[in-house]
This record gives C-alpha cells, structure tokens and sequence, in this order.
C-alpha cells in the first residue's frame, strides 16, 4: 500500500457534519531544562445531531501529562487518572446515562486520543492538557518541537496498538489555527531564538523573553524553535521532593555535557533514503540536499554505499571507498533520487543494508593505517534519511537491535515521526537529527556526520554521590556536543559532586563530567516526569499503581472526567461518531511545497487552490469511499498536471516576463483578488534571466542588484565562489555560469523553472561541469542564500 491510500477528501463516517474542532491554543514555558506547555482545543457542535467526537493528536513525543481538564458551556472539571479499563466503564456508563463524559488515551511516542461524549448541538468544550518535558542540548543547541498534525503512515496502525476509531483520519479540507507563545525565562533568555517554521514575534519582558506566532499559523505542520546559548552551561543537578514517596523522597536531575571524544580515522557509511510516495516534494528536496552535504565532507579514507527503498530495495553503489570518481557518481546517484519506490518498507530496508559486508579497503594513503584497518574487524553505520512515516515501529526496532550496527536517522518533512525515530537510533546506540523544510539540511547532516566520526563514550555510569535507590536509563553511546539528562532517586542527602564515568575497552574508567552545582525545583514536575520515565521497566501491575499514584497518563491508564446534567438536560438519543480529521501536512507527498506557501499563512500554490475548488463537492461526503480514495490517490498526479505552463493562466507578474511563460513558473502565487509580488529571491531570478537572456544590460542588471535586500549574502556567496575558483577547485566558473549555477538552485527550492530559460550554449556549459563542483556551489548557495529563500517565500 502506498501512503496516499491512507488520507481521504472526507469524513469517512458517511455523513454530513460541520467541522467540530474549531481551534487550538498553547502556551509554553521553557526554564533551564524544564519545557511545560499547555494545550486548549476548541470544540462547538454547530450541527443538529447529537455526537460522540473522537481525535487523535500528537503531544510532545517525550512529554509528560501533568493535568487534563475541560470546560463545557463555561462550566469546569478536572480529570482523573484511573486503570485503563476502570475509565473505560465510567466513560461508557456516563455515556449511556446521557451525561457528558470526556476521556483521553495515551499511545505511544506521544500519540494521544481525545474522546468526547455526547456533544449536543451547540455545546462549546475546550479540552486542556498540561504536559512538561525535560529538554537537553544537542550539539549546541536546543531544539523544542511543538507536534501540529499526524501525517498519513504506512501499515496498519493496529501495529501501533490502535483500534479502528482511534486511527487517525487526514483530509485535504481540514483547516485549524494555531495560536503558540513561548516564555523564556532565566539565562536561556539571552539565547540566540529562531523559527524556521513560521513567522514570530519576540518581545522583552520582565521576566525574560517571549515569542509568539503569526496569527495566520495553522496545523498543518510542527512549530520548531532552535534556542542557542551564547555560553554552553556547565554540570548541573537539580534537586526536588517527592511528595509521593516517603521511602525515597529526593529526586535529583543531573544534566551532564558530553565532552570531546577521539576522532575515528575512517568511517564506513551506509546510506539509506527513503523513497516512498511519502517523501515527494519537499522532503525529497531536503534528502537530496542532506545527501550533498554528506558527500561534501566524506574522505579518501571513508566508504560510502547508498541505498534507496520504498516498497522495494534498491542497492544504488555498494559500500566502496571514497574515490574522487566515486564521490563524483555518488553526486550523479544523488540528482537521480526521488519519492517513486511506492510505500514504506522499513524494516526490510534496514534488514538489506545490515547486510552489506562491512569490511572494506579504505584508501588510505599510510601504509601503517592502512595494514591497521586491513585487518580490522568490519564497521559500519547506517544514516537513514526518512520522514518516519510508518506504523509498525516495534517490528523495525527489533530487527535494528539483533543487527548490532548503529542507526542514525535525518528526519524530514514539516510533520516527521519524531517518537519512533528517536527511539529507533537510541535503541541501536545511534543518533536523531530533524530538520524541516524551513531549516539547512547541510547543517544537520554535518552534525551528524561530527558524531559518526567519533569514537563514541561508551560504557556509561553514573556516581551519584550517596547510594541510588533507582536510576533513569543511560544511553549506549554518548557524543561530544550532546547533553545527558539523567534521573536518580536518594534517601539521603548529599553534598558529593555527581560524575558521569565512562569505561572504556582496556577497564580504565574516564570522568566525562562532573556536577558540583545544586539547584531545587520547588513543584512536583521534576518527581513526575522521573516517575513516568520508570513505567516501562516494571510489571503491568507495579506500572499501573504508580501511573494512578502519580497520576501519569500509560498504556495501563486513562484520564476521565463527567460533566453531569441535570435531569432534564441528560441526552436520550444515540450520539453519532465525529472523527476530527487532521490537516494534511504541509508538502507531504508532493501536495504542494512549503517553499512556495506564503510564510506561515498556510496558503497554497495557485494550482494545489485551484485543485481544491474543484474537489470541494467531495467533502460532503456524498462520494462513495472508493471514489474518494481513488481521488486522494491521484492528487499528487493531478497536482503536477495542474502545475504545467500549459494549464496554469495566471496573471502577470511584476515584471516583464508574462506569468504564463515556461520560465515566470514558480515566480508568484496567484490568489483571489490579484497577483502576488515575488519575493526578492525570486525577483532575483528574474533579473539574472533577463539579463543572461540580453533582455537588460549589464548596468541595469547591477543597479538591480544594488537595491536588492539581497545585496549583501549575494556577494558573499559569489566571493566565495571567485576563491574557490582563484584556488583551483572552481576552475571554468565565470560570472554566466555563476549566475547559471544560482538560478538551478532556486529552481530546486521554489519548483521554478529559470534554469531552463537560459540560452542552450550555457546549459551545456553548466553540464560539463564536474559534479562536486556544483555540489560545491549549492553548498555556498544554502549558507548564504538558504535561509533568505525559506523566509521570502
């Protein structure tokens, strides 16, 4: 099955039902280490039918709930965490006694299900969850995701534990809003705060700092917001009572930076990408571009394969070192790499690549290594660049751990399975990156590739400084870069600085850190979130007890609340089952682009609008299933017919090139009530065009660029361009095919069409050109440019 067979036009229930979910608002705090966040969705049955409403969401993936409540008609009532099965009969009791129950349900890797009772036609309800995470820096920095929407996965999503109602529904005309503002508190308020999602407003306050979003954000993909310090923190613990436990009161919460680590002289690299109908557009975009950052920094002494999957496998090189004319055949493979291998294979895809023979001959130009690593056991990696977007997590996490090779993964995609990727590279001793369209590629990949290098510290332990009564999980690889975030209960107190130890293979041990500093929470967060950690190693039993003791949301245990109405008020008709569809990620599949929807408005190209119009009857719900599944299907397909010059009539643009000329493609959006400036990327464009096309002269081209917001990185990246060519590398760029290289590269982020515009002597110029070498010039181009790029368009 491909993925697109899983989101419909829709409600799949068969009826017609206005939107229920009206919007979503959340507010968020991050102090120290300590991310909270506070969730409200709107609910107003506007319909006539009484309704039984079921959504389900994503939560922070590594969240814990601290407090759930509603409020119905105005009216407010908190939850309680009960067994599983003893909320379930309470939800359904108040359900039969025509009273308003509410229920949420927790899966895994933050997947969440809100159940509704007997929503009568204009009720209004705001659901409230209050959750905390314990954040940790990661090669400089923290990355907070606020998760918007379920993009559609492969598989069946009983692998996930999921029954039938709870499986999430996706539709091309949901549409929600999204309100989000961050207070930062502390030293973190002197950090560098950016988001590559979507467009923020920051303000100084008393306390610190805040940033909301735009009031045009919706919930069709994550909020990310990288915070960097101007001055990594050093070791820290931070104390806090239990309340709850009078055996082992004090919890304690060491955060621990990873220091440098020896560099490993060689690296074997299986590549991985997936290539499944999921990845189309954007995604595909980003994996290329990861791939070329990889290329970019690999060495005469590494190996490299690559792979390729969907529903099948498909070994691109095998593992083979890193000759220039291999790396120049890798940057061809590269270009040729797109989302058309059908659905996503995972585990059989990981099952191949862990059996690519490992032993290699590095070319490495010491001969003394070089016999060093000829009779070397075999090593590999493998770095998988997918969006995540599968349901039977189990199975893959499994066949990874029996494969005894690290899995490091690239996440990518405005939506990507965060959950199940982290806790797939975890579970091997490797690492997660996550970058949307919004953020550089290259950069992650270079982060990434800094850890495979590594001589990774393992053997890890934690001295305490008084004896641990129980202890959060380590990981089995720690990476210089990274911050540990690490649990403890004690009975007594200590003064005693805490150190992370590493053994290493000769039974020396090495300090890594060591945490003199003592901080103390004063609320119950800290407790909470440490006893939600401790779930998954005890019995269902013992989980149970102290998932109801903490009241912790667990596959043992529900939330539930019962709103009751008066007598008089109770419902007496059977109530019809709402499922809240989700809103379907931005790009996902090839369903337009990220790169061309105006900065966080969430709006869509022309064509993708126009596609929109014309299924709009179909979300009555009138069409048979199939039909709206063969619809969903052949969306991607009818996308790109509707994207073509020849069936796009937009109106002109602002410039002299016609909007329905093969090389205006992608300058515009075209909108109700008239065109749509270009951004200053794309004006850019049009400029250099006009001017390789003799169209402007040269002294009106300059002027141009003068004036151009884009002035300053334009000469930075063309200097840096004349340096690689005044050192050798660059040899055969002039200013014509410069222009040239920049143009190909705004075709690759905005879907235009430029390029293809040049005159054909210059096209067969750039074509000769060895392939690192524009992979080179792409890399200078995303530096300077690529940020400007996202943010224009």
């Amino acid at each position: 099955m491909n993925e697109t067979t899983a989101f419909t036009l829709a409600c799949r229930d068969g009826h017609s039902q206005p939107p229920v979910l009206r919007d979503v608002a959340a507010t968020a705090s991050l102090s120290g280490t300590l991310f909270e966040l506070t969730l409200r969705q709107a609910y107003r049955n506007t319909g006539t039918q009484l309704l039984e409403v079921v959504y389900t969401f994503p939560l922070l993936p590594r969240g814990v709930l601290l407090g759930f409540a509603t409020e119905l008609n105005g009216a407010r009532m908190q939850g309680t965490i009960l067994p599983k099965r003893q909320a379930e009969q309470a939800y359904e009791g108040a359900l039969a006694d025509g009273d308003a129950p509410v229920m949420l349900e927790a899966h895994a890797d933050g997947l969440h299900t809100a159940n509704i009772g007997n929503l009568k036609p204009g009720d209004e309800i705001v659901v409230e969850v209050r959750m905390a995470q314990v954040v940790a820096l990661e090669q400089g920095r923290l990355r907070l995701t606020l998760p918007a929407t379920i993009a559609p996965r492969y598989g069946n999503p009983g692998a996930a534990g999921l029954q039938p109602q709870q499986a999430p529904v996706t539709s091309l005309s949901a549409d929600y809003s999204l309100a989000f503002t961050l207070a930062i508190a502390g030293t973190l308020a002197q950090a560098a705060v950016e988001c590559p999602t979507h467009p923020v407003v920051s303000r100084r306050t008393d306390a610190g700092l805040e940033i909301e979003l735009a009031a045009t954000a919706r919930l069709d993909r994550d909020v990310v917001l990288i915070v960097t310090p101007p001055i990594l923190g050093d070791a820290v613990v931070t104390q806090a009572h239990d309340a709850r436990s009078t055996s082992v009161p004090r919890v304690l919460l060491a955060t621990l930076p990873v220091p440098e680590a020896p560099r490993r002289d060689s690296i074997a690299l299986k590549l991985l990408v997936d290539c499944s109908g999921s990845m189309g557009g954007d995604s595909m975009a980003s994996a290329r571009r990861a791939l070329n950052g990889l290329a970019a920094k690999l060495t005469l002494s590494d190996a490299v394969s690559l792979t390729r999957f969907g529903s099948t496998v498909e070994h691109v090189s095998p593992l083979t070192p890193c000759s220039p004319a291999i790396i120049k055949r890798f940057a061809q493979d590269i270009a040729k790499t797109d989302a058309n291998l059908g659905g996503t294979e995972m585990e059989s895809a990981l099952a191949a690549v862990f059996a690519i023979p490992s032993i290699v001959r590095p070319l490495v130009p010491d001969m003394k290594l070089r016999r060093l690593l000829d009779t070397a056991p075999g090593f590999s990696d493998v770095l998988m660049i997918t969006d995540g977007e599968v349901w039977d997590v189990e199975a893959i996490i499994t066949t990874a751990k029996q494969a005894a090779q690290r899995v490091f993964v690239i996440g990518v995609g405005s939506s990507p399975a965060e959950g199940p990727l982290r806790r797939l590279a975890q579970a091997t001793g490797g690492a997660c990156e996550f970058a949307t369209p919004g953020e550089a590629l290259e950069a992650a990949a270079e982060r990434m590739l800094a850890r495979i290098r590594q001589q990774a510290w393992t053997g890890l332990r934690i001295d305490w400084g008084a004896e641990a009564a129980w202890q959060g999980d380590l990981p089995l690889c720690a990476f210089a870069g990274d911050t540990l975030n690490v649990f403890a209960g004690v009975r007594a107190e200590s003064d005693l600085p805490v150190r992370l130890i590493s053994r290493g293979a000769d039974g020396v041990d090495i300090v890594l850190a060591t945490a003199a500093t003592r901080d103390t929470a004063a609320d119950d967060a800290l407790p909470r979130v440490a006893a939600a950690g401790r779930l998954a190693a005890l019995q269902p039993e013992a989980a149970t007890q102290m998932a109801v003791h903490y009241q912790l949301m667990s596959p043992h245990t529900n939330c539930v609340l019962v709103h009751q109405r008066a007598e008089a008020d109770k419902s007496t008709d059977e109530a019809q089952l709402h499922r809240v569809e989700n809103m379907l990620a931005a790009g996902w599949g090839a369903t337009g682009s990220v790169m061309e929807m105006e900065r966080g408005a969430g709006a869509m190209p022309a064509p993708m609008m126009d596609m929109m119009s014309a299924v709009a009857p179909m979300a009555s719900g009138a069409a048979p299933l199939m039909k709206r599944r063969k619809a969903a299907i052949d969306m991607p397909d009818m996308m790109r017919e509707a994207a073509s010059p020849e069936s796009t009539s937009a109106a002109p643009l602002r410039t002299s090139i016609p909007a329905n000329h093969p090389r205006a493609m992608g300058a515009g959006l075209h909108q109700p009530g008239g065109p749509v400036a270009p951004s200053p990327l794309i004006a850019l464009a049009q400029a250099m065009l006009e001017r390789e096309c003799k169209r402007i002269t040269d002294d009106e081209f300059f002027r141009y660029c003068g004036a151009s917001p884009l002035s300053d990185s334009i000469t930075r990246a063309i200097d840096e361009l004349d340096l690689l060519a005044a050192q050798g590398a660059g040899r055969g760029i002039n200013s014509a095919i410069a222009n040239a290289l920049l143009l190909r590269w705004i075709d690759a982020r905005h879907g235009s069409r430029f390029f293809d515009g040049l005159p054909d002597s210059l096209k067969l110029r750039v074509s000769r050109l060895d392939p690192v070498l524009a992979m080179q010039a792409d890399v200078i181009f995303d530096r300077h440019l690529g940020r400007v790029a996202t943010t224009a368009a």
